[in-house]
């Protein structure tokens, strides 16, 4: 039997339709408010796709808070937080935009690290300890992770698109920036894990999501370094790419101690098994297939994807940020396609 899964994650905006839960800011900041939240969402994935293993018809909730990462960083850089009814937390504007190099070199990572909002999570976590005891975690940090957004794709949500510019005319003055989000993240993530009494981390995570962004020449002058750097210095890592990166794939491969790879979809999956024969594959599915094609064309994209990956240690197909308006029939074609591949039935 393969060693295939699925992880499925749905927009807040379906779960806001289908089960009529509105998030805003009491989701992030009232965990009773959270776990209600929670449990509605996995009831209704059982009521809808429990016979696929998805759900729970006694939902527990998770214990955990996580927010993006990279919206915590530019929060505590002068980003506005916004936290509508049927979406996710988001931090908006590009607090660096503008700012010369001196300028960035001279922020205080360990006032990032004190700002209110950290304060804010620092009081929830208690607050988590009292409902749920020793579960309770805030980014997975007591289970021993740090997941973070790369530097570069943090820079670009802090800088916006003068960053492209700024790494083509100024190598130099890129890498500072980049050094001052790795500073940033340590002292925010070093405050949290003592807080939460947690031991250094063993696995770093790195999310890169604007890394497809970025031709093979640039990603390896401006990008890798930064990232062997700072996964060398854990015992193992998982790397994050959003979009279409087989052009990256051989870089990607030059990530020390990578476990497992998110790869975007267009990705040639059959190339990264081969350039990365020893890390699990984690296959994003397209959300826009999900939301638009039919339930035999989502099976037939499934199945290719499967096979491609076939070599690969272990397969997650990342079913994620499905959209409020994507067929359930499309959800059930993905998960009896998985269930056909291990030789199961529904």
């Amino acid at each position: 039997m393969r060693n295939v899964s699925v992880s499925l994650n749905f927009m807040p905006a379906f779960y806001h339709k289908h089960a009529g839960v509105t998030y805003g800011e009491p989701y992030y900041f009232e965990p009773r408010y959270r776990a209600e939240v929670e449990c509605a969402e996995n009831r209704y994935l059982y009521e809808a796709l429990g016979r696929y293993g998805v759900g729970s018809r006694h939902p527990v909730p998770s214990a955990t808070l996580f927010i993006q990462p990279i919206d915590l960083l530019k929060l505590t850089q002068g980003a506005t937080l916004h936290c509508p009814p049927d979406a996710a937390l988001e931090a908006r504007g590009h607090p660096w935009a503008g700012l010369t190099r001196a300028e960035v070199e001279k922020i205080d990572p360990q006032a990032a690290a004190r700002h209110p909002i950290v304060d804010v999570i620092v009081r929830q976590y208690h607050d988590m300890r009292a409902l749920y005891g020793e579960r309770a975690d805030v980014f997975g940090i007591r289970g021993g992770v740090m997941n973070i957004h790369a530097p570069y794709t943090t820079a670009h949500q802090l800088c916006g698109e003068s960053l492209f510019l700024l790494m083509v005319d100024d190598p130099a003055a890129a890498q500072a920036v980049f050094a001052k989000v790795w500073d940033i993240y340590r002292a925010i993530f070093a405050r949290l894990a003592r807080e939460l009494g947690a031991p250094a981390p063993g696995h770093l995570q790195l999310g890169d999501c604007s890394a497809s962004l970025l031709s093979a020449d640039l990603y390896r002058e401006a990008v890798l370094p930064v990232n062997q750097a700072l996964a060398g210095g854990f015992p193992a890592s998982g790397y994050h790419s959003c979009g279409a990166s087989t052009h990256l794939l051989g870089a990607f491969a030059e990530i020390p101690r990578v476990k497992a790879i998110e790869l975007g979809a267009g990705t040639d999956l059959a190339a990264a098994v081969r350039v990365l024969p020893r890390a699990e594959l984690k296959p994003l599915v397209d959300p826009v297939l999900m939301l638009n094609a039919s339930p035999e064309h989502v099976s037939g994209v499934v199945a290719e994807m499967l096979d491609a990956a076939a070599p690969a240690p272990a397969t997650t197909l990342c079913a994620w940020s499905f959209d409020s308006e994507t067929p359930l029939q499309n959800v059930e074609a993905l998960y009896q396609t998985v269930q056909a591949v291990k030789g199961k039935t529904p």
